[in-house]
């Protein structure tokens, strides 16, 4: 189970990063349900992060524009798990899409500190 707060009119969670030679630290991202992939960064915040590069795309942006975007690889514990996820350096705010939520059932009470939790779904679903 996965544990986050809504705040200020956004889902927040949690996302814990494990880093060659870095401590762990988790960053607060909010879930955008209209974002397909796994997670964004800003690209300042990739940088930092020296995140290693591992591709390029064009994708379309909600204003409907397009843009070449780096693809990133990083390592983060989801649902006490470690797994390896794509990370689009992007935008001014982190962001997780709905490719991370795959086979999780999402549930959020829209009120100021109210609880966002990710159940994973039994597999007989």
């Amino acid at each position: 189970m996965i544990y986050g707060k809504f705040i200020n009119n956004k889902a927040i969670v949690p996302v814990t990063f494990r880093l060659p030679e870095q401590p762990e630290f988790s960053i607060d991202f909010v879930i955008d349900t209209g974002f397909n992939d796994h997670l964004t960064l800003p690209p300042q915040a990739v940088s930092a992060m020296n995140l290693p590069l591992y591709s390029t795309t064009l994708a379309r942006l909600a204003d409907g524009s397009e843009a070449l975007l780096s693809i990133h690889l990083a390592t983060i514990v989801w649902d006490n798990s470690e797994k390896i996820v794509p990370i689009l350096g992007s935008g001014y705010k982190p962001l997780l899409g709905t490719a991370l939520m795959t086979g999780y059932h999402l549930e959020i009470d829209f009120v100021e500190n109210g609880l966002v939790s990710l159940e994973k779904l039994s597999s007989s679903i």
